[in-house]
């Protein structure tokens, strides 16, 4: 398999095309690699190679490690306090703990951690971390939903780098297990994890009437009066504007022909690194706990999106080549037929929800379907398995997310099966665990 990088919208976008795959001495070439040499392999054996790094981190706890410290960590948490208490256990790991296998369990709730859910804490976790109202992040002015860091974190959490350091956990502990998170992180943000260069270019993905001012500044000469080196910031807490002078007495400095270029430099500077500094180092710190800097040097700002976002599309067809079938249920059978049929008319948003109601998953691995894993990184890919169908209030779907696996009834006709899954869709996290 090889990834194709493409753009449509504004946004990139990875195909998967066939692609010999590299026999056991070329994988063993790949994963000895130095961090120069990985940074140039393609994006298909830079996977090869960050998963050898990210197996090598877990084997040194099991090496160091006697039985009880190297057993799976249980995270305690109250759904009506999610992410405080996530946040508190957070604290007292240490950052060769965070490398063990970690299992949730919420609170008088009967339910078995094999998988579903983390991947259920992981979503709901990301959620409450990127939510505006929580004040760590806000929206980017583009037309591109992504998230920055909030230069005023300060007024919503005294303690907010605590916070921004407990989220680069998470976003490490997420690549560290292979499971996808909506973790929109705006480019400009990605690519000073990745040890990149910050351009003026990249000011587009953090306002785009802005950047489109500063183009029409650098692409024409500045004759009359434009300005001083200063800048507004919102103050997203007070929801007011203060002016910001990008240099000692910038407020008395003109733009001119002859330091426009400056000028534009400052302003990036500014809004892209200088106002959110302080933050993103805690956040950078937290990843770091985990998986070294050195590398995640080795993956680009997009790649890393990649890998941490997981596809933006379903694949049906991927998702089709890729399920097994248990009980009566075999490819050609008329309920699995009108099974397929029905999701090829949801809708994107329709079909993501679906795929996280069977998965606990909010996004496809990169390797696609057959990436989908257990929590213990084993290979763990979709089935349907047939379930007898007594009537239309009784039998529904039922998810085991833990395995990839959803009962599905033998229903007597496709209209009662459709009502079946758009009822799934239209209600709110409605997993229905099964325990095994």
């Amino acid at each position: 398999m090889r990834f194709k990088k493409v753009r449509e919208n504004g946004r990139v976008v990875w195909r998967r095309q066939p692609k010999q795959l590299p026999n056991g001495e070329q994988v063993r070439e790949i994963e000895g690699m130095s961090v120069a040499k990985a940074k140039k392999l393609p994006t298909e054996d830079k996977v090869i190679w960050l998963n050898a790094q990210i197996n090598a981190r877990k084997k040194e706890v099991q090496r160091t490690s006697c039985f009880f410290s190297s057993a799976p960590i249980i995270i305690v948490v109250e759904r009506s306090h999610f992410l405080r208490d996530s946040f508190e256990q957070f604290r007292t790991i240490t950052d060769l703990d965070l490398r063990r296998e970690l299992k949730i369990h919420f609170i008088d709730e009967v339910c078995q951690d094999a998988g579903g859910l983390i991947r259920e804490w992981f979503s709901v976790l990301t959620e409450e971390l990127f939510a505006t109202s929580f004040g760590l992040f806000v929206r980017t002015n583009t037309s591109i939903v992504s998230y920055t860091i909030n230069p005023d974190s300060k007024q919503f959490h005294s303690n907010h780098l605590e916070y921004y350091s407990f989220c680069g956990q998470i976003i490490a502990k997420a690549l560290f297990e292979k499971i996808p998170i909506k973790a929109y992180l705006a480019k400009y943000i990605l690519k000073q994890i990745t040890c990149e260069e910050v351009a003026a270019e990249d000011l587009k993905y953090y306002d785009e009437e802005l950047w489109k001012s500063v183009e029409f500044i650098k692409s024409n000469p500045v004759q009359t009066y434009i300005g001083t080196f200063t800048t507004t910031r919102k103050d997203s807490f007070k929801n007011t504007s203060t002016t910001i002078a990008l240099k000692e007495r910038g407020d008395k400095e003109s733009i001119t022909e002859e330091n426009k270029a400056e000028f534009v430099r400052l302003l990036c500077e500014y809004h892209l690194v200088e106002s959110i500094k302080e933050q993103f180092e805690a956040l950078h710190m937290g990843i770091c706990s985990l998986i070294p800097k050195e590398a995640i040097r080795v993956l680009d700002s997009e790649e890393l999106e990649f890998f941490l976002c997981g596809d933006h599309e379903i694949s049906l067809i991927d998702w089709k080549e890729n399920t097994r079938y248990k009980g009566v249920y075999h490819k050609s059978h008329p309920v699995i037929k009108w099974f397929w049929n029905i999701l090829s008319k949801l809708s994107t948003s329709e079909l993501e929800k679906f795929f996280q109601f069977c998965t606990g998953s909010v996004r496809v691995p990169i390797e696609g379907f057959k990436g989908l894993t257990s929590n213990n990184g084993k290979l763990c890919g979709f089935s349907i398995e047939s379930k007898d169908y007594q009537n239309e209030e009784l039998d529904f779907l039922v998810a085991h997310t833990c395995f990839n696996r959803i009962e599905l009834p033998i229903y007597p006709c496709i209209e009662i099966m459709e009502k079946a899954i758009r009822k799934i869709i239209s209600t709110p996290l409605c997993f229905q665990f099964a325990f095994e």
